[in-house]
């Protein structure tokens, strides 16, 4: 039931952590603030088994000799007990925090979940660490807290890189980003999630089709890490922590199973038994629902969610709730039924011979569920054909 349910709000969740520790400034660090020696190191979290840990964390250590004093500044928190917190999920206004916490209570998490932290030690001037350890006491005064998150262009990672790019200019290389889809949709991939990928692919719009900037394109932990490596003098050294020995298992990847679905429903379809068209015909409903439900989603994402990757989605061309009302329509008339039929096909195929022209991408997996529904038009189409034979 806890995937299914961050199943829903998944998208909302990449590159943050649940909050762990008080988010209340640091007692005295400011006494000697002007003679502190500070070490400035950024953390990069590996991706964890559930669904908000998919993309991994960034997090930011300062470490001050003088006050003796070890801490990770955490962008990423949110709070579970907040008053409709699904719904803000999905609406895209619910309200992040940055937090604190020791190193060594960090790296606990960490090592009891077996994710592996990366460690940048960063090549900061004095004035500049100090100057960056005073705004980041400052975020965790009162209201200066909190933010509200945009999985692109503000979230967990964004936060640490806007610090890191205001005290020192690493714009110089790209990391080659084409595209935000891309690497969003890449991580639960690479993880073994492919469904999750799929799921996202889904619900991003064209906005997310753009190609970053230089300043946008670390917008993830594993590139913000891959831009800090591209410079070397700005890294004095690299530490790795290895807790997971576990090997990624993906499994079978969606568009393999998407396909034996397509040909076992075209198999059933043409094969004139009274089993199999009965097989058919609940296959037909099945999918009725699940392009139904799936529609609306795309549709509130897209039309009323302040995500705004999410927006301009032309997925809804061919994924959207009105195969929910084909559901009473099918049992009710045919001739009706081959109406919307032809309606949903004729959108369909447009879109899919002008996809080359649209600005957005859409993926192998996501080829083949337009070429199921498709499939399903037909079937609504030749239902009212066959009353029209009787």
């Amino acid at each position: 039931m806890k995937k299914i349910f961050f199943f829903i709000s998944l998208l909302l969740f990449f590159g943050i952590e649940l909050p762990r520790a008080s988010a209340t400034p640091i007692a005295n660090s400011n006494d000697s603030l002007t003679h502190s020696k500070l070490r400035f190191s950024l953390i990069t979290c590996d991706a964890g088994d559930d669904l908000y840990t998919i993309w991994g964390h960034t997090a930011i250590r300062v470490v001050d000799s003088v006050n003796h004093t070890d801490f990770v500044f955490n962008f990423g928190s949110f709070d579970f007990n907040t008053p409709n917190f699904v719904a803000k999920f999905m609406k895209g206004d619910l309200i992040y925090f940055i937090s604190v916490d020791t190193y060594s209570n960090f790296l606990y998490e960490y090592q009891y979940y077996a994710r592996d932290v990366h460690e940048q030690v960063l090549n900061l001037k004095a004035a500049e660490k100090e100057k960056w350890y005073s705004e980041l006491q400052i975020n965790l005064i009162g209201n200066n807290r909190f933010y509200l998150y945009n999985f692109i262009t503000d979230n967990c990672t964004t936060r640490v890189k806007d610090g890191l790019f205001k005290h020192y200019q690493v714009n110089q290389y790209s990391i080659g980003i084409h595209s935000f889809r891309e690497e969003v949709v890449a991580g639960p991939y690479n993880n073994g999630l492919g469904w999750v990928g799929l799921g996202i692919d889904l619900l991003l719009g064209t906005v997310s089709d753009q190609t970053p900037n230089l300043n946008q394109e670390a917008f993830l932990p594993i590139l913000l890490y891959k831009k800090l490596a591209l410079n070397p003098r700005f890294v004095l050294a690299t530490n790795h922590l290895k807790y997971n020995n576990k090997p990624v298992e993906k499994g079978i990847q969606p568009i393999a199973i998407l396909i034996l679905f397509l040909a076992i429903y075209i198999f059933v379809a043409f094969w004139n038994k009274l089993l199999t068209q009965r097989i058919a015909r609940i296959l037909d409903i099945i999918l009725l629902f699940l392009f139904g439900v799936g529609g609306a989603l795309v549709l509130y994402m897209s039309q009323i969610s302040l995500h705004n990757a999410c927006h301009d989605n032309y997925n809804l061309i061919w994924l959207h709730p009105l195969y929910l009302l084909v559901i009473p329509i099918y049992f009710i008339s045919k001739k009706w039924t081959s109406y919307l039929g032809y309606v949903f096909f004729i959108a369909t195929a447009i879109l899919m011979i002008s996809s080359h022209w649209i600005p957005q991408h859409f993926s192998a997996p996501v080829m083949v569920l337009m070429v199921i529904s498709l499939f399903l038009q037909i079937r609504l189409i030749q239902r009212g054909k066959l009353e029209n034979k009787k």
